[in-house]
């Protein structure tokens, strides 16, 4: 038997003859252990500290003070005379270069709101901060930030003249919806349809504005754009474009791709995923007008009401008055090209 396990026997003798005897003093051991589990629980509080600083919302709460006050952010601090797009995001580069600090959703959410009517070129700075503020910052675009920014592009991308034309219309919604499919944007994860069903209004109605000024919206559509068509054909194969990758955003995001990512992939796409918010009845019936007003019958059906009854969760069900537009507008077009083939014999 060696010495420990002879000094254990003697210390278990020794205590089955004394027997126990309590005390309101405590021991050095139970000092000693009270010392250690403090400084353990200290280092865990560090290193817990440590490691929410990945997250924007810990990040929020760690930029505390011990009162509990908030500290201004980098807008604040900035305290501008002129607060616009441009002005916003020359401070907010600055405060965030080389990932010396993290971008706050108020302070992007500002920028968005500083948007003047009519200026593109502040609907240009937005998109431009979206993909920026994503690389270089690892910002993470939530719901508000989401609407701020569109409803920012499309105030500044929208003219401001006493009557719009349907064109300038068009084109600014044209480029709204560029932003949304584009997933570097970052707005693909925190979109919600509403917002997607505004930039499709807007669509319809600059579409309706040109046609009452005379412009014929039906296009004739080609396996592949040649380049010689005219202005106003290559902006109505642009609003096909748009209208089908609106809708194909939605149906993939509803669809659930990251249950076939692997798991790098995946947990980088929950990250920034804010929304599992799918195609509505609305959706789907706007995006039908439009694709039947341009490219009739056959392209609605096939790149429009295909893809969202190949949804898993769509059952292959689809509403029946969409399909009964298409079936009245399929039966117009033949009527038409009848007539034709009449005529030309």
């Amino acid at each position: 038997m060696n010495n420990q396990a002879f000094v254990r026997a003697r210390c278990i003798l020794r205590a089955n003859k004394v027997g126990y005897r309590p005390t309101t003093e405590p021991s050095k051991a139970c000092v000693q252990n009270l010392m250690s589990s403090r400084a353990v629980a200290s280092t865990t509080f560090q290193h817990q500290q440590r490691f929410t600083f990945s997250s924007v919302a810990a990040q929020e709460q760690v930029l505390t003070t011990v009162e509990g006050d908030r500290r201004p952010s980098a807008l604040e601090q900035a305290n501008l005379d002129i607060i616009t797009p441009g002005h916003s995001i020359f401070v907010l580069q600055k405060y965030a270069a080389n990932g010396a600090a993290l971008i706050r959703q108020s302070d992007f959410v500002k920028l968005c709101e500083s948007s003047r009517p009519g200026k593109l070129k502040d609907a240009k700075v937005i998109a431009t901060a979206l993909k920026e503020f994503r690389r270089n910052n690892r910002f993470v675009l939530q719901k508000v930030g989401a609407r701020a920014a569109i409803e920012g592009m499309i105030r500044s991308s929208v003219p401001n003249y006493k009557t719009v034309y349907g064109k300038p219309r068009l084109q600014a919604a044209i480029f709204v919806a560029d932003q949304i499919i584009d997933e570097k944007t970052a707005l693909y994860f925190a979109t919600e349809t509403e917002l997607v069903d505004q930039v499709l209004s807007e669509i319809q109605q600059a579409l309706t504005e040109m046609e009452d000024k005379g412009l014929q919206l039906k296009i004739t559509l080609k396996e592949k754009a040649t380049g010689d068509e005219e202005d106003d054909e290559k902006l109505l194969y642009k609003t096909l474009r748009v209208t089908e990758g609106l809708v194909n955003v939605l149906v993939k995001r509803s669809c659930r791709p990251e249950l076939h990512m692997k798991k790098r992939a995946k947990r980088k796409y929950l990250k920034r995923l804010q929304t599992l918010a799918g195609p509505e009845l609305s959706t789907l019936k706007l995006a039908t007008d439009i694709s039947l007003s341009i490219g009739g019958a056959a392209f609605a059906q096939s790149n429009i009401v295909g893809p969202y009854a190949a949804a898993w969760w769509t059952k292959g069900i689809v509403d029946e008055s969409i399909l009964a537009k298409i079936a009245e507008a399929e039966s117009r077009e033949e009527e038409v090209a009848q007539q034709a083939q009449a005529a030309v014999a």
